[in-house]
């Protein structure tokens, strides 16, 4: 009760809004439950949305910004986009929720843990640059667009083979549109062609390290045309330890972003930062 109540009160007020997404069509859907933009999704009911960006973020560019780097620091990757991606007047992909859940998430983990951080601890890195190997936990927005580079994919396996974490967050699928699935499978194969995802059960460990949270209960802020049911897939080396963290037709940085500026239920919002810490502490400790 007490550390919800914490986690309570570090959401601020939220006012009404509307975000734009884009996607691409195709009947290729394997997993993914069947549920629509405006079907009713529980407590969140599918209005959980922070108004759209719209550009590049070529502004917010170059890196590194100057903070300080004796504490945790969440990194955004920046990465190559497919070529039948176009900007239009859309956000570019790598750059979703960004700066609002790249503060928010920081300042909640230094509150609800003894992790060294504050909310000016946040970093965009290229995915193919060697400061990538200064962070232990890097985010991932949007993997359906993602694009790996052969320069890329040998500094990504190294940075995860050295102990790195990369969590893969906003993106959906279902039986109708599997394309953005499908398309970061296709990318990780190409990052390790010997290993295959696997559904992380809710017994592991990393939904259970600083709070017990309940996988299956967990419902996404949106629902859309092309979106299913929460479901979280990883990639483990030999020793079981998972490199890489999948989070299917969610999107919890879109839950903390929207702690400042959007709409969505506090339980819900509390519980995506819950997983977040979770996240972060096996990144630090794995």
């Amino acid at each position: 009760m007490k550390t919800r109540l914490i986690v309570t009160a570090i959401l601020g007020m939220s006012v009404y809004a509307f975000a734009q997404f884009g996607g691409r069509t195709a009947r290729t859907g394997q997993f993914g439950g069947g549920r629509f933009a405006g079907e009713d999704g529980g407590q969140t009911g599918g209005r959980c949305l922070v108004p759209g960006y719209f550009g590049s973020g070529e502004e917010d560019l170059p890196t590194p910004r100057k903070i300080n780097r004796s504490g945790f620091v969440y990194a955004r990757a920046r990465y190559h986009l497919q070529p039948w991606w176009r900007l239009e007047t859309r956000e570019v992909p790598w750059h979703h929720d960004y700066p609002d859940g790249d503060t928010m998430f920081p300042t909640s983990l230094g509150r609800l843990t003894t992790v060294w951080t504050d909310p000016e601890s946040y970093q965009i890195v290229d995915i193919d640059s060697n400061e990538l190997f200064q962070y232990p936990f890097i985010y991932m927005s949007e993997p359906g667009y993602l694009n790996l580079l052969p320069g890329d994919i040998k500094n990504l396996r190294e940075y995860l083979d050295r102990g790195g974490f990369l969590l893969m967050d906003d993106f959906r699928g279902n039986e109708f549109d599997n394309s953005q699935f499908q398309n970061m499978r296709q990318q990780m194969k190409k990052l390790f062609p010997d290993r295959e995802l696997s559904l992380v059960p809710p017994t592991h460990p990393i939904f259970h390290l600083v709070y017990d949270l309940d996988e299956a209960a967990m419902l996404p802020p949106y629902r859309m045309f092309n979106s299913g049911d929460v479901q979280f897939f990883g990639i483990s080396d030999a020793k079981g330890r998972l490199q890489v963290m999948i989070d299917f037709n969610n999107d919890i940085s879109e839950y903390w972003q929207a702690l400042d500026v959007g709409q969505c239920s506090i339980h819900e919002a509390g519980t995506a930062v819950e997983l977040g810490v979770n996240y972060a502490v096996y990144a630090l400790t794995h």
